[in-house]
C-alpha cells in the first residue's frame, strides 16, 4: 500500500511519522494498556470500497507482461489508484484502517450523538469517490470501479499478540454490516446498512429500499447550497480531535514529534521487512511491489453464540501460536482480520528478505503444525469439526480451515 503521504513523506522526517503513516490513527494516538488481548469499544461509522476488476486485470498483466517492469507498472496503476481515494477519504476525516487485497476500510469514532452528523459526511465522502473515482480506465482496456457499503454503531477495537508483534482488529456486528452492504452493492453503486439508515437524517438522503431490515441504496442527498455542506463539514470537524492541522500533511500522525515510547509502539504492528526498509531510510514509495509469494489462510469460524471477551482470548491464543510457527518456517503473519462468522490470519512465505526456494514445503508443513495445535487445543472450547454439526449450546469455534 503507498498513501499520497506516504509517497510525499521525505526521508528525514522523524521515524515515528514513518511508522504512523502506515498505521492508522486508531493505534497510534491510543493509550496502551500493556496486556494482550486488548478490548475497548467506541461509536463510529465504517466505510468499505471494494475495487472490482483488478483480479481481472492482473490476469491481463500475468498474460502479456514479459519483464518485472510491467509487473511494477500494474503495482503503480493500483497503488496510485488508490491513493487518491485515501487522499480523499482523509480529507474527510476519516481512518484509514486497513486496505486487503482490493477492500480499504476506513473509520469515524465519535460520540453517538454525533453518529447521524458524521454518517451525512461520510455519505458525501462516498458520492465523491464515486463521481471522481467510480470509473478508472485502463490502457489494457480492463476498468476498475467501486463499490462502496457504509454502516454505523458500535465497534469493538481488539490488539491481539505478544511484546514483539501485535494486530489490530475491529469486530461487532456493525463491522460484518458493511461488508454486507459491499456485497449487496453493485458497480458504482453506495449501499447503507440498515442500521446505518436508521440513525441517519433520513430526509437528507434518496434512496431506494434494496432488502427490508438490511439494506438501503443511497443515490444522492439532498443539500442544494454548496454551502450548507461546508458548515455541516465545520461542524464535524469538532467531532475529530486528529483532523489534519496543516495543509502541508494528510494527517496530524505525521506531524508527530520524537518519541521513542511511541515508536517502540508502534514498531510491533509492522512487518519487519518493512521495518527494514524504514530503518535503511528507503523512500516509502518502494513499500509498493509485487512479488510472487506462497500464502497460507488459516480461518477459524466461531460460532453465532460466542461472547466478545471470550473470542478475543481465542484469538490471541491462535494469533500466538500461528505466528511463531510461521516466523519458524520463514515466513510471517501479515494480517488477522474478521469477516461475518469468523477471523482470518493471512500469512505469507517469500517476503523481500524471506525468499527460500523451498518455501511452499516449509507453509505445507506450517499448516499441518497449526491444524494439529488447534485441533487438539481448542477442541476443549467446544471445537467441532467442519464435517460435524454445531450444538445450540456451543460458545465457541465451530469450523477451522487451512488454504
Amino acid at each position: 500500500m503507498a498513501t499520497s503521504e506516504q509517497v510525499a513523506a521525505p526521508p528525514l522526517w522523524p521515524v515515528e511519522a514513518r511508522l504512523a503513516a502506515l498505521l492508522p490513527d486508531l493505534l497510534v494516538f491510543r493509550k496502551p494498556r500493556g496486556s494482550e488481548p486488548e478490548l475497548a469499544t467506541a461509536q463510529g461509522v465504517l466505510l468499505g470500497v471494494h475495487v472490482t476488476g483488478f483480479t481481472a486485470l492482473m490476469d491481463r498483466f500475468s498474460l502479456t507482461c514479459k519483464s518485472e517492469r510491467d509487473m511494477d507498472k500494474l503495482a503503480h496503476i493500483f497503488s496510485y489508484y488508490i491513493s487518491d481515494i485515501v487522499e480523499h477519504v482523509l480529507c474527510f476525516g476519516g481512518d484509514i484502517l486497513n486496505i486487503t487485497g482490493n477492500v480499504l476500510l476506513a473509520l469515524w469514532t465519535v460520540e453517538q450523538n454525533q453518529l447521524s452528523d458524521i454518517i451525512t459526511l461520510v455519505a458525501k465522502c462516498s458520492l465523491e469517490i464515486q463521481e471522481k473515482f467510480g470509473i478508472y480506465h485502463t490502457k489494457e482496456g480492463q476498468d476498475l470501479q467501486l463499490k462502496i457499503g457504509l454502516s454505523a454503531g458500535r465497534i469493538s477495537q481488539v490488539i491481539v499478540g505478544d511484546e514483539q508483534r501485535q494486530y489490530l482488529l475491529v469486530i461487532g456486528r456493525d463491522v460484518d454490516d458493511v461488508q454486507l452492504a459491499q456485497r449487496f452493492a453493485q458497480a458504482n453503486e453506495i449501499v447503507l446498512s440498515w442500521n446505518c439508515w436508521k440513525l441517519c437524517e433520513q430526509y437528507m438522503f434518496e434512496v431506494e429500499i434494496m432488502r427490508e431490515d438490511e439494506a438501503v441504496k443511497l443515490r444522492d442527498m439532498r443539500i442544494i447550497d454548496p454551502f450548507d455542506f461546508d458548515e455541516h463539514f465545520d461542524k464535524c470537524l469538532d467531532y475529530l480531535p486528529h483532523y489534519r492541522t496543516s495543509a502541508d500533511t494528510l494527517r496530524t500522525a505525521l506531524e508527530l514529534d520524537p518519541d521513542s515510547a511511541l515508536e517502540q509502539t508502534l514498531r510491533k504492528h509492522i512487518m519487519k521487512n518493512l521495518l527494514k526498509k524504514i530503518d535503511e531510510g528507503q523512500p516509502m514509495e518502494y513499500i509498493s511491489e509485487f512479488r510472487t509469494v506462497t500464502m497460507v489462510l488459516v480461518s477459524l469460524e466461531f460460532h453465532k453464540t460466542a461472547w466478545m471477551l471470550h473470542l478475543c482470548h481465542l484469538i490471541q491464543e491462535a494469533a500466538l501460536y500461528i505466528s511463531t510457527v510461521i516466523e519458524k518456517g520463514g515466513g510471517q503473519l501479515s494480517r488477522i482480520f474478521m469477516f461475518e462468522k469468523g477471523c482470518m490470519f493471512l500469512c505469507v512465505f517469500g517476503l523481500p528478505g524471506d525468499k527460500k526456494p523451498d518455501e511452499c514445503a516449509h507453509a505445507l508443513k506450517s499448516s499441518f503444525s497449526i491444524f494439529s495445535f488447534c485441533w487438539e487445543n481448542l477442541a476443549e472450547t467446544n471445537y467441532w469439526p467442519k464435517s460435524q454439526p454445531c450444538g445450540q449450546n456451543d460458545n465457541c469455534l465451530s469450523r477451522f480451515g487451512v488454504l
